[in-house]
């Protein structure tokens, strides 16, 4: 939780500082790399760096395609409470399901990681 604070903090002090103009919608290259390194950090213990830095590229290259920065800012906002509305909920499922899918295309296998997890 405090990783998709300090998110949103980053994104509120982009755009303080005249980083973003207000014009623009695209969601600055510095977030889009944050939450790639935060989908690695979480997934790579589970699931092994083979399987995560695509899957993590994916979906933040998702994110940058479907995702206008003020629509970005608010998922951002809403995962730091935890308090997914139903329409991001179901944009977060369709990016994972495309996301998996293009591994499973790829031949990467989800789910062999570094760790075994005794299943």
């Amino acid at each position: 939780m405090k990783r998709n604070l300090r998110l949103v903090s980053a994104a509120m002090t982009l755009f303080m500082t005249g980083a973003v103009q207000a014009q623009s919608t695209e969601i600055p290259q510095e977030l889009l790399d944050l939450d790639r390194q935060r989908c690695l950090t979480e997934c790579v213990p589970g699931f092994g760096e083979e399987t995560c830095k695509p899957l993590c590229d994916c979906t933040v290259s998702e994110f940058k395609k479907r995702l206008d920065f003020s629509r970005y800012l608010e998922l951002s906002a809403q995962l730091s409470r935890n308090e997914l509305n139903p329409e991001n909920r179901t944009f977060l499922d369709v990016v994972a399901q495309y996301c998996t899918a293009e591994l499973d295309k790829s031949g990467v296998q989800i789910g062999t990681g570094d760790e075994t997890t005794g299943q």
